[in-house]
């Protein structure tokens, strides 16, 4: 079975060049200007069983969860692009427009969870697709999943955009349907912002028309050139199967082993009739063992031989039975348990993931912890949410927005200790005003505190009036000042 999964993985299919819609060479017959190369290209790995592997393996799903929660499962947050301005009426109706459009960006569901899905499929096959739906206007209203698995790409072209841009686009086809004669149906897709006219049959559209297909984003892990991407733990994948294959073998001597801890050895005897059939019914009536647990086993033998030949016993012809442990030979515990644990070590390893993740913390303490969370957020999910975040803030940028972006949430893993570590010398030295805690007891609180009303509560307290305190010394305008200021900045962004 294992070998099998093997081969399916790393063979990719042959894809059949759609000939109803194209010339020879490969070329769409139109204008000059409109013609599109439309070869399909196969995938290096079989993407349908990529798709369920993690549905045998005891590591890998928890890998692609823990990406997928972490990255987009915190949701959407909206920002000015200058934090500390005043908001304007503008600023206001802006952020006000754009709430409205991610909160619509699906009907069915929440925007967060189909960018969670993209994720999971980003992970699982190397390849993620988001499909982006327009208005009659021409406005981005929508977006929506598509199946990694279904979906087939194409060559590169070169396209040249009414401005005089040159880009480089693919086009796909998403084939998951046959149709009457048996041939696979593929409904054809644009990438996002490509201005060919396609229609969703693979036809280019002339005479001005806008085309029918829809637009697609792909993602997709390694290399931009190629036209898929490859799952990161593909270097693992063997490790993934092997850890299967030696779940299967410990399973299979449970249900289909032997356990014998015990053998009676016969010398120059035979059982009786009746030890025979009481050791046979004990063997056999697996339901009563439970209510034999406590009853002792009487084993009677009779020796081998004519009555004659019996007057005449010496030590070497007498009758004996012995009892042989088996215990020792038997399997004591799972086989290849080392080899589990490797294989989960070599898949968090490709995932870049602390165990903690996927919980296997047992050798973590809360400092251990606390640092292996921040290591994470830094180098693993904070660079995945701005590039997702990118990508949905580009599909909304014929919307214009001057003053706001969108960007997905990040957990809060501040730790409170290290925060009065800092706060104590600094209250103590005078160099924080009442409003700048109110945004850190907030999340202490998990109420939100306004900020209090007088100009003396943003000046430090101190024994000095609120007149006499220098406030250039306090934010770190000269020399004298660095360390408050650097207190004060320290403080600004715990409070983000």
């Amino acid at each position: 079975m294992t070998s099998k999964l093997i081969d399916s993985v790393s063979k990719a299919k042959s894809i059949p060049i759609r000939k109803d819609i194209t010339t020879e060479n490969n070329k769409i017959v139109g204008s000059e200007n409109l013609r599109r190369d439309l070869t399909l290209l196969s995938a290096p790995y079989d993407l349908t069983v990529l798709r369920t592997i993690g549905e045998t393996s005891d590591i890998l799903n928890q890998c692609i969860e823990a990406y997928a929660q972490n990255v987009a499962g915190f949701g959407f947050e909206l920002k000015y692009n200058e934090d500390d301005r005043e908001e304007s009426a503008e600023m206001k109706s802006e952020w006000d427009a754009l709430d409205s459009i991610l909160h619509d960006l699906s009907l069915d569901r929440p925007a967060k969870e189909i960018i969670a899905e993209c994720v999971r499929q980003t992970e699982e096959t190397g390849n993620g697709y988001l499909e982006v739906i327009r208005n009659g206007s021409g406005d981005v209203v929508g977006i929506n999943n598509l199946d990694a698995e279904y979906m087939t790409a194409t060559k590169i072209n070169r396209v040249t955009d009414s401005g005089g841009n040159t880009r480089r686009v693919r086009y796909f086809v998403f084939r998951d349907t046959l149709d009457d004669s048996g041939r696979v149906n593929g409904t054809w897709f644009k990438m996002f912002d490509d201005p060919t006219p396609l229609n969703v049959n693979g036809s280019i559209a002339e005479n001005g028309n806008a085309g029918t297909a829809t637009e697609v984003i792909q993602f997709k892990i390694g290399d931009y050139n190629k036209p898929y991407g490859v799952p990161r733990y593909i270097g693992a994948l063997i490790k993934i199967l092997g850890n299967r294959k030696a779940d299967e073998l410990n399973y299979s001597y449970f249900t289909q082993g032997r356990h014998m801890p015990l053998a009676i050895v016969l010398e120059n005897a035979q059982l009786t009739a009746q030890s025979e059939a009481t050791l046979q019914q004990y063997a056999n009536d697996v339901s009563s063992q439970s209510a034999q647990q406590h009853k002792f086993l009487l084993v009677e033998a009779e020796k081998v031989g004519s009555e004659e030949s019996m007057l005449g016993d010496d030590d070497k012809t007498k009758p004996a039975v012995h009892f042989e442990h088996l215990a020792d030979v038997l399997q004591k515990d799972a086989l290849f348990l080392e080899y589990n644990d490797n294989a989960v070590k070599r898949v968090l390893s490709a995932f870049r993931l602390p165990p903690v993740y996927v919980g296997l913390s047992s050798d973590y303490n809360r400092a251990t912890v606390e640092t292996a969370k921040q290591l994470t957020e830094e180098q693993v999910f904070q660079p995945l949410r701005e590039s997702y975040g990118w990508q949905i803030n580009n599909i909304l940028k014929d919307y214009e927005f001057k003053h706001v972006h969108m960007r997905l949430k990040t957990p809060d893993i501040q730790n409170t200790e290290d925060i009065a570590a800092i706060l104590t010398p600094a209250v103590n030295a005078g160099a924080v005003a009442p409003n700048d805690l109110r945004d850190i007891l907030s999340k202490v609180l998990n109420k939100h505190l306004e900020n209090f009303d007088g100009d003396q509560y943003n000046l430090p307290l101190n024994s000095a009036s609120p007149s006499a305190v220098d406030v250039t010394k306090a934010y770190g305008g000269e020399p004298d000042g660095e360390l408050s200021g650097m207190i004060r900045r320290l403080l600004r962004k715990a409070a983000k």
